[in-house]
Parts: C-alpha cells; sequence; structure tokens
C-alpha cells in the first residue's frame, strides 16, 4: 500500500487528506503548530470566536463554495451597511461615505468562523497528524525520508502543502532542487504574512447606528480596514479587520489600547465593555514564514505553473494556496489545488 505523507494540516493539506478519504493508500499528516488550519484561526475566547486568519470569500470562489457546501458548513453575507467612515486624522477629518451598490458582488463568511471548515475536514478525512513536528530535511531515493526535529517518516509519496517560500528558506532537500525550482520558491510571496489581523467583542454593538454597520478605512490610525463581526443570533457584538504594519513591532496590549482608543474617538463613546480581544501579527508566524524571508511584492508569483510541477518523477507536489492555476492565495486557491492534487494521487495510485 502506497504511503502519502502530506507537510501541513491547514486548509490545502486537508483538502488533499478529504480527497483521499476513501482510497486504498495509507496517508499520514506532518504539523508544525499544536493545531490544525495554518492561517486559518478562529481564536474562541470569553465565549466569543474572534477571526483571526482568512475569513471571507465569493461566489467566485468556485471550489470552496462546493466544498463548503458538500461539508453542509453554515455560512452568511457579509454585512458592510451602507456608509463606510474614513478616518484621515491626523492630517484630515473622520469622514462618510456611501459604499457604492454592486450587484452580484457579496462577500460571504463562516457563521462560527472559519475554523469550522478545518473541523469539518479532519472529522471527514480522520487522518493521523502528527503535531508539533518541524520538518527540517527530505531526502530521496527510491522514497523519501523525512527528518523533523526528533523523528524520521518514511513516505512514497510527499505533498508540502506549507507556503513556498517557506520551504526554501526552512527545509533541506537531498538531492538538491534546481536553482530555477529554489529561485520562484524563494520568491513567491506567502499570503497574510504581511498582515495584522484584529477581532475584538464588546457587551453592545454601539458603532451600528444612521445606517453604519461598522465599515471602516484609515491610512494613519492604527486601525487600517475594520468590518462587522457580529454573529447571527446577536449574541456577539464583534469587530474583525486589519492593523497598520507601522504598529507591527508594539506588544499585543499595546495594541489594544490604540484600537480601543481610536474606536472611542470615533464613535464619541468610552464607557464601552470590551468582552474579548486578540490580535496576530503574521509576520511573527514562524511556521507561516521563514524570520528573515525576503520582502516580496504582494502576490509575486503566486499561481506560477512552475509551482505545480511534480518533483523527483512526480512523487513531491507542493500545494499551498499560492500554488494555485485558480484564485491563488485564497482559501479558494488552497483547496482548489489540493484537491487537484489529492485528485492526481487517486487517479495514478489506485
Amino acid at each position: 500500500m502506497p504511503k502519502i505523507l502530506i507537510v501541513g494540516a491547514g486548509l490545502s493539506g486537508l483538502s488533499t487528506a478529504y480527497a483521499l478519504r476513501n482510497s486504498n493508500v495509507s496517508v499520514e499528516m506532518l504539523e508544525a503548530r499544536p493545531r490544525s488550519g495554518g492561517r486559518i484561526l478562529t481564536k474562541n475566547l470569553n465565549s466569543k470566536h474572534l477571526e483571526l486568519g482568512a475569513t471571507w470569500f465569493g461566489p467566485q470562489h468556485t471550489s470552496l463554495l462546493k466544498l463548503v457546501r458538500e461539508l453542509d458548513i453554515p455560512y452568511k453575507t457579509q454585512d458592510n451597511g451602507r456608509e463606510a467612515i474614513y478616518d484621515f486624522r491626523p492630517k484630515g477629518n473622520l469622514e462618510r461615505f456611501q459604499i457604492p451598490g454592486q450587484a452580484g458582488s457579496s462577500t460571504y463568511k463562516f457563521e462560527t468562523g472559519s475554523s469550522s471548515l478545518i473541523e469539518a475536514l479532519k472529522q471527514q478525512s480522520s487522518v493521523p497528524i502528527h503535531y508539533n513536528e518541524v520538518v527540517k530535511s527530505v531526502k530521496f531515493d527510491q522514497g523519501f525520508e523525512i527528518r523533523t526535529v526528533d523523528r524520521e517518516f518514511k513516505a512514497d509519496y510527499l505533498v508540502m502543502s506549507i507556503p513556498p517560500q517557506l520551504i526554501t528558506d526552512s527545509i533541506r532537500f537531498e538531492p538538491g532542487l534546481s536553482e530555477f525550482s529554489n529561485a520562484l520558491l524563494s520568491k513567491t510571496h506567502t499570503w497574510m504574512s504581511d498582515s495584522i489581523k484584529f477581532s475584538v467583542a464588546f457587551d453592545s454593538a454601539f458603532w451600528k447606528k444612521d445606517g453604519f454597520i461598522g465599515t471602516l478605512m484609515s491610512p494613519q490610525q492604527i486601525i487600517q480596514e475594520m468590518y462587522d463581526h457580529s454573529d447571527v443570533s446577536k449574541a456577539q457584538h464583534a469587530l474583525v479587520g486589519f492593523l497598520n504594519s507601522n504598529y507591527s513591532k508594539l506588544k499585543e496590549a499595546e495594541r489594544k489600547q490604540r484600537v480601543l482608543k481610536q474606536l472611542a474617538t470615533v464613535f464619541l463613546s468610552d464607557d464601552v465593555q470590551t468582552q474579548a480581544y486578540a490580535d496576530i501579527n503574521w509576520r511573527e508566524e514562524k511556521f507561516t514564514i521563514h524570520e528573515k524571508a525576503v520582502l516580496l511584492v504582494p502576490h509575486q508569483n503566486n499561481g506560477n505553473p512552475g509551482l505545480r510541477e511534480g518533483f523527483f518523477n512526480n512523487r513531491l507536489f507542493f500545494s499551498a494556496s499560492e500554488t494555485a492555476a485558480q484564485t491563488p492565495g485564497y482559501m479558494d486557491g488552497a483547496v482548489h489545488r489540493g484537491l487537484e492534487v489529492g485528485e492526481w494521487l487517486l487517479k495514478n495510485l489506485t
């Protein structure tokens, strides 16, 4: 029975495992973190679900939508309201703008967080996942020897679903990959690596008034982009968005203080009760991007055909979202490429 090892228990890796769920091949997964999901992260804090990773998708994300409907995972339309606030301070003022209506351009999000997709895939695929296993080297002869910090794993086929740039910065191959392949991997931008995502829950939705739902943009303040993140039952009143990268050196507690100060001055409310707050600087997540990784242009080389080649006689495949031919760098790309690799293996090994 052929053995397949998948490195990375994020959306792409779990999509490959899902495609292989009814096959007669042996499948195992290695995950460097103590959790699955990769760049999908829903943090449950004080009974609130705070979205810190991939959140939104749309009608054009056909592979993701098909999978979500197949797994029967509830999702809803993101309501951004009729108006947005633009905070131009300190060089300008607070201004309100109409949000232009765009028929057919709905944005969706999962009702109980994006991690619900990860949990459903884990349950359906039932693949053993070895956590806290950081891959250091890959050796190929007749098969693969994969060495982590403390253990060695063997496999006939290897699927690497972690970001391409992280692969070339962190893992040694024997024999080595070609100079062209190494250069391509190192110059492929890692989606989310430039983001600081935050989410905060309150005891009331104090921002919802006069047709305003929660959409805010600001070029200078700490909150750069913000949207409503309340849940269907109204039991959760929350906001979610991205923080200005100029504040990346601050600690989470300091960022929280500045976020709340900005919200207080925008909505003229000093007595709001915070129920939960969390943020994550994805640049500091060592299993997303190497600490010494070169800064790249957003989406640089995402979807490059060279990333979808089979290596070592079609025994090794790269399958992170950045490698996808369809919507690379998004959740849909991760599903599309993950299923594609799984279906290739299913066709050629069974």
